[in-house]
């Protein structure tokens, strides 16, 4: 049989499962098969029209539910979305009359004819073509699967994504029924599973933020897989936006009390940027220690009061803020390390 390499999580142990079931990875259960027989398939889906029949109650289903999933998303900071795929334009029509933003769309097939009626700008190319102000929000449904080398396209969608812009994306989860053990529409290039997409987007430098199953595209793909995914900060990145945190929530120099295993894990590895003016700590068994360019003492008003107080303990934090204010320290300027790294 011949062997292939896994297009998500790059398996050479992927084998042609027969001649006609598509090759299948043993580590994250993806299957995908050759393109479509053509050099440039694009050419192919510039000929299809009529891809939807926009009367049936499951595309009404569809749309609905959609709309719902994109609307829950569209926060004030969101105000360009591009839908990849957009077919006529019946979800971005749907979301236009519930919210004022700019709703682009890219369609190869004949039915962006439609959707240019009803978008704000519509792309008759693929995705790497396209030259646009970036989004906050890249949706598409049902398209990567279409896809001859799905971790390129994700980085032409990466390349048209704000810094911190979302990827809202949709794809059969398998064959896309419960009831069946194989896809053989002959467009669908690859079968995701839940493990080969997060593999795939976590290649390609994203985070997955949610993942549901059971999504709804017509009565014979019943079951899809969706995931949001952001862009997965760089170590930089990351501490940047650490270093903010610390900054919004003491201001400036600040003293540090509770000098165990939450400070060095959690406060020391930054030492050398944050204004730690003292360390302090209740055990005598601390007091005195060396750390860093600070020596380990007990509270003094007179010398620490000025400052606000960071709680270096998640564990404890609760006694250690009973046992500051019975020592006159104001509540107003005790902070707990949780209240930094807490998701905002």
């Amino acid at each position: 049989m011949p062997v292939s390499t896994c297009p998500c999580c790059a398996s050479i142990s992927a084998a042609q499962v027969s001649a006609t079931v598509p090759f299948k990875c043993d580590q994250c259960g993806h299957r995908w098969r050759e393109r479509l027989g053509r050099e440039d398939h694009h050419e192919y889906y510039e000929t299809l029209v009529a891809r939807n029949d926009l009367q049936t109650p499951w595309f009404k289903r569809k749309i609905a539910e959609r709309t719902a999933a994109l609307s829950a998303l569209l926060t004030p900071e969101v105000c360009r979305v591009l839908e990849v795929g957009c077919a006529e334009g019946e979800l971005g029509s749907a979301i236009k009359a519930r919210f004022a933003i700019t709703y682009d769309g890219i369609e190869l097939s004949l039915d962006g004819d439609h959707a240019s009626k009803k978008l704000d700008r519509l792309f008759r190319t693929p995705a790497k073509n396209v030259v646009s102000d970036p989004y906050q929000l890249i949706v598409s449904f049902h398209v990567l699967e279409h896809i001859a080398d799905p971790g390129n396209e994700l980085m032409m969608w990466s390349r048209l994504l704000t810094p911190d812009g979302l990827l809202l994306i949709e794809v059969p989860n398998q064959a896309g029924h419960p009831l069946l053990s194989n896809d053989h529409n002959p467009e669908h290039l690859h079968q995701f599973t839940p493990a080969s997409l997060t593999i795939l987007l976590a290649k390609m430098g994203f985070s997955v933020c949610t993942l549901s199953l059971g999504n709804y595209e017509s009565p014979v793909y019943p079951d899809s897989i969706r995931v949001t995914a952001r862009r997965y900060p760089s170590a930089d990145q990351q501490r940047e936006q650490l270093l903010k945190r610390f900054h919004e929530r003491l201001g400036g120099p600040f003293i540090a009390y509770g000098i165990g295993g939450d400070f060095h894990n959690y406060v020391a590895p930054l030492s050398d940027v944050l204004q730690i003016k003292g360390l302090l700590d209740a055990s005598t068994t601390k007091r005195g220690q060396q750390v860093g360019r600070h020596r380990v003492t007990t509270y003094e008003a007179e010398i620490h009061g000025s400052y606000p107080v960071l709680i270096c303990s998640i564990k404890f934090g609760a006694d250690i803020r009973q046992d500051l204010e019975s020592m006159g320290v104001p509540p107003r300027r005790i902070v707990g390390l949780n209240e930094i790294y807490d998701s905002p």
